[in-house]
């Protein structure tokens, strides 16, 4: 895989790990609400240990950096949680198996394995207020950028955008 494909992979991968670090109280709060309030504590320790780990991670293709995280997450935040964070980061990874260079398309088709991971994995659908109602309109908002002949940044700020 070309150094700037791998190159965006990570940047990804370790923007939404230092998120994760640093909302941890924040998304703990917020479970405590609804749930157990241990949301935060998990993520943290995985997106951590990714982290942790990071320059042992196989960077060879952005599949198997992907896979890769996906089995640290898998040992590392427990509960449902834990499953379909590591379902995304796999499927994501498969979905660009044997790709050198990645296209806008392809991180199109990655934003829409992941998301199809969590709902295999957690049996959730667009609308249910999960990770989803964030990925799903990054993805639609990174192919109408795409397709109307926006850039790698364009694309990359309206799905931002989109994701909010």
């Amino acid at each position: 895989m070309s150094r700037s494909s791998i190159g965006n992979i990570e940047l990804v991968v370790r923007t939404i790990a230092q998120t994760s670090l640093d909302n941890e109280k924040y998304f703990t709060e917020l479970d405590g609400v609804v749930g157990d309030g241990d949301f935060g504590i998990s993520l943290a320790s995985g997106f951590g240990a990714i982290v942790a780990q990071w320059d042992t991670l196989d960077r060879s293709s952005g599949e198997n950096f992907l896979v890769g995280c996906a089995k640290i997450i898998s040992r590392n935040i427990g509960g449902t949680s834990g499953s379909i964070w590591r379902a995304a980061f796999r499927n994501a990874g498969k979905s660009i198996s044997g790709k050198e260079e990645l296209t806008g398309e392809d991180v199109v088709t990655m934003f829409r394995s992941a998301a199809a991971g969590i709902m295999d994995r957690g049996g959730a659908n667009l609308g249910d207020k999960t990770l989803l109602d964030a990925l799903v309109p990054a993805a639609d908002a990174f192919e109408q950028t795409i397709k109307n002949g926006g850039n790698t940044q364009q694309s990359i700020d309206t799905a931002a955008k989109a994701a909010r």
